[in-house]
């Protein structure tokens, strides 16, 4: 069994993860390869977020594997000659489940050392390639910040000449306001052998303030002018980060944020509840006048009237501070929850993601037996089926926890437990024979794969 599932389990590991490659590639190609990198950084960049590309289509690759080749069997009338001699199909998933449980327990060490690295090296990797040459990044339509002490606005860029037209340039000095240039168009030329960038501005304005007298206001009209930027030479420099985000930190990091987190909410609870209290006593003294005046509800209405609206003023004032020092501390104690949330959230997600591997199969090997269909086509559109299920239970919950309105560990594992749950049911019914390839399950899945494959065919 094992090396019948060796084949498709390769066959789709380099499908899916090509996918992702292709993907990605298309995403990064044109600013990688305008900065000129060399082979080896382009290789760094492919081999670091190749380790996100696996931990996603490991498990993927599994589901398919265990369809296809648990459908060939099948298909081939293999399954019927096991039943034949007494042995229950449930023995030939053993062995698989065993290794699936021993990927999963290597997937766990993947996702807490490697891909948390990974994802670290390769954002260092692309913020010290952003500060190469980063005239790349001129886009329209956005604000472009990569220039030291220049922020830049484009309206269009000619996608022929490669014109710019609709420029705003804000040069931030170290004191006083910015000095701001408007033109209608502008080109780009390189100059001291491409150490600086020179924009050619074309029918613009500059507005200057004067920071010894900020009364005066200088507006400066030009048909042409030149604005030089400081450019990144071709050297790539990089720099250590030492800040991490929840995706670049493993287990032990980020259950000392979660520790930190519950510290501080607990902290900010009992200065809420501090606040609380100091209304309450600062309101009975006001009322009481020091303990001098009389506090029965009689002496009260004794008080001179004057008196009494200052008291009841003071102390509407007192209620109003307080409401808002307490409006700040929950403010702060449901940030600190939902931080908290969040790093819990990533923690919970490296194991469930992880046992989807051991999860998996007990959807892929019933399925591929009780389809009668082997082949790539069937374990695609089964596997697509159930991965998108499961990856939106999964999305879902991760947001719903984040807004605190389910726990973590239910976010994350709710996916695992659903798969489970349907998984255990049709295992138990393939091993009852309760449902065969010609049931409306398998019937309804094959109609499916039937209308994909037409269109494909039309595309064609």
């Amino acid at each position: 069994m094992l090396k019948e599932l060796i084949g498709p389990f390769m066959a789709a590991l380099f499908g899916i993860t090509f996918l992702f490659v292709v993907d990605f590639l298309v995403k990064i190609l044109d600013n990688v390869l305008s900065k000129g990198l060399p082979a080896s950084t382009v290789l760094e960049i492919f081999a670091l977020n190749l380790a996100w590309m696996l931990s996603l289509s490991i498990p993927m690759a599994v589901l398919v594997a265990c369809l296809m080749a648990f459908g060939r069997l099948s298909g081939d009338h293999e399954i019927t000659a096991v039943k034949a001699a007494g042995v229950s199909p449930l023995s030939l998933m053993r062995p698989v489940m065993l290794v699936a449980m021993l990927l999963s327990v290597l997937m766990v060490l993947f996702n807490n050392w490697v891909l948390p690295e990974a994802n670290h090296r390769s954002v260092e990797l692309m913020n010290a390639i952003s500060r190469k040459k980063p005239h790349v990044f001129v886009d329209a339509g956005r604000l472009i910040t990569q220039f030291p002490d220049v922020q830049l606005w484009v309206n269009r860029i000619d996608p022929v000449s490669g014109v710019l037209y609709g420029i705003q340039v804000y040069e931030m000095e170290r004191k006083g306001p910015p000095r701001v240039v408007y033109a209608d168009s502008a080109t780009l030329d390189y100059v001291d052998n491409g150490a600086t960038l020179m924009f050619r501005l074309r029918s613009g304005e500059t507005h200057i303030v004067d920071p010894d007298k900020p009364e005066n206001y200088f507006r400066i009209r030009f048909f042409s002018q030149d604005l030089a930027m400081q450019n990144v030479d071709e050297r790539l420099e990089r720099r250590s980060r030492s800040y991490r985000s929840d995706r670049e930190m493993p287990v032990e990091m980020m259950m000392d944020v979660v520790n930190e987190a519950r510290a501080k909410y607990d902290t900010v609870s009992q200065q809420a509840m501090k606040v609380r209290l100091s209304t309450l006593a600062d309101a009975k003294a006001s009322v009481l006048g020091d303990s001098i005046l009389p506090a029965d509800a009689e002496g009260i209405a004794e008080l001179d009237s004057v008196q009494a609206r200052r008291s009841l003023q003071k102390m509407r004032l007192q209620e109003i501070s307080a409401l808002r020092t307490t409006e700040r501390l929950w403010g702060r104690m449901e940030s600190e929850k939902k931080r908290e949330a969040q790093y819990l959230v990533e923690i919970h997600k490296k194991f469930s993601t992880s046992f989807a591997c051991f999860i998996f199969i007990l959807i892929g090997a019933p399925l591929g037996i009780m389809a009668r269909k082997g082949g790539i086509g069937t374990g695609i559109i089964y596997s697509l089926a159930f991965f998108v299920i499961y990856w939106i239970c999964l999305i879902g919950g991760e947001n719903l926890a984040d807004r605190l309105i389910i726990s973590p560990e239910l976010a994350m594992w709710s996916s695992n437990m659903i798969i489970g749950a349907f998984g255990v049911f049709i295992t138990i019914a393939m091993v009852r024979d309760r449902f065969t390839g010609d049931s409306k399950f398998f019937r309804a899945m094959r109609a499916i794969g039937r209308w994909f494959r037409s269109i494909g065919r039309g595309h064609a």
